[in-house]
């Protein structure tokens, strides 16, 4: 049956690809209907380098702003029809649990990419001592009616329906923030009040009063930085059995690595530290993981996805060997913050040893040290030695169980 998991999710993106990224206006921007959705994914926010000669910069942060316009067709035949073709393929019944899980897994996949659509950007409160995703929840729900500090119009959506911006704020926009905190500040999407006047005379699904919660992360420039591997690392997953991977992506509840969460809300609580989880899974995965995160009790941090678009090369994609990503991604966090302390956490079951072996030698004095958990197969000495060549040995560790891991940071 694994193996038909594998065709079933082709065909579900080759399906995709007919549906996705449909244009529904070419001419100015758009703004979301009602039956449209869209989501604002958590970002890291930081202080430029200082620029000689201009001391107003150096209280500004910029604030990266990522998110997702779609429309999910709930009551779509189309796609009804779709995942009960798929559930007779894989001989699930439509009771099952493992159905109901696959056509929530697979529904984001199936989305309608909504192009050409912008947002505007609004900037809340600011909220130091959240320490989970479901804390974050509570208070982005109190404060969906709050008046704005700041409002920016966001770039118009792609062709997979992801849009990026920035704000550009100063400390004097924050209340509660501290010289030294890593701060949560919340933001809101809200539709353009100048494209609703524009559309909604002649289009009755226009809802003027949408609004989508994200969050960013203020990070001060020192501090301990955590990132994070998912799959293996404190998911498990079985990344080098791609049959097995595709059923415990698909198939399965997500099921953590005992003990992880433990050590992440101990590092949190008593080092300050701030998480970023890197990933290969999509972003069209972003829920699914961040619903298992909450239920696991893991601390909130940035998430860094892989954006595949749907079609038949995606599947291959999200298989693919994900060393460039990884260095790519990693690296781009620690230049943006070249005075942070970073642990890099993650398994041998893939390319973990390799890619942080890699970050250690460009960045050797970023990070302090590398936790790498047994996955289970075997690897020789050797595969280490290479991956970790002219780094430390005192930098990295192999552990079996959360509890050996013993992070005592370098004294400043």
């Amino acid at each position: 049956m694994t193996s038909l998991v594998t065709a079933a999710v082709v065909v579900a993106l080759f399906y995709a690809r007919g549906i996705s990224g449909f244009v529904r206006n070419n001419g100015g921007v758009v703004p979301i209907k009602a039956d449209e959705d869209a989501i604002l994914f958590p970002t890291l926010s930081r202080r430029p380098a200082p620029v000689p000669g201009n001391e107003s910069n150096d209280t500004d942060w910029v604030v990266p702003v990522h998110g997702w316009i779609y429309e999910p067709e709930h009551d779509s035949l189309r796609r009804r029809a779709f995942l009960k073709l798929l559930r007779r393929v894989l001989d699930l019944e439509k009771g099952e649990e493992a159905s109901k899980i696959l056509a929530r897994r697979v529904r984001p996949f199936l989305f309608d990419n909504e192009r050409g659509k912008a947002l505007t950007v609004e900037l809340l409160s600011d909220v130091c001592g959240i320490d989970s995703i479901a804390d974050g929840d509570a208070v982005a729900e109190q404060q969906q009616a709050a008046n704005p500090r700041l409002r920016a119009r966001m770039p118009r959506s792609g062709r997979d329906g992801h849009f990026k911006g920035q704000l550009h704020i100063s400390d004097e926009d924050f209340e509660s923030c501290r010289a030294g905190d890593t701060c949560s500040i919340l933001l809101r999407l809200v539709q353009p009040a100048d494209a609703v006047a524009e559309s909604s005379s002649s289009n009755s699904d226009i809802a003027s009063d949408r609004v989508f919660m994200g969050t960013t992360y203020l990070l001060p420039p020192t501090g301990l930085s955590v990132i994070s591997d998912v799959d293996d690392t404190i998911k498990l997953s079985n990344v080098l059995n791609k049959k097995e991977l595709l059923r415990n992506t698909f198939l399965k509840e997500f099921e953590a690595v005992p003990g992880m969460s433990e050590l992440y809300q101990t590092w949190s609580e008593q080092l300050g530290a701030t998480f970023h989880f890197v990933s290969s899974s999509p972003w069209q995965l972003y829920r699914e993981l961040s619903n298992f995160m909450e239920r696991e009790q893991f601390p909130m941090g940035s998430f860094h996805l892989k954006q595949i678009r749907a079609k038949p090369s995606a599947i291959q994609k999200m298989l693919s060997d994900p060393f460039e990503t990884k260095v790519r991604t990693i690296g781009n966090i620690l230049d943006a913050y070249p005075g942070r302390t970073f642990v890099l956490v993650g398994d041998t079951g893939e390319k973990d040893p390799e890619v942080y072996g890699e970050i250690c030698r460009r960045y050797p004095y970023q990070v302090w040290r590398v936790y790498l958990r047994d996955a289970g197969e075997e690897s020789s000495s050797r595969r280490f030695d290479l991956a970790f060549e002219k780094v430390p040995r005192d930098v990295w560790t192999i552990f079996s169980d959360p509890s050996e891991v013993d992070l005592v940071l370098p004294e400043r």
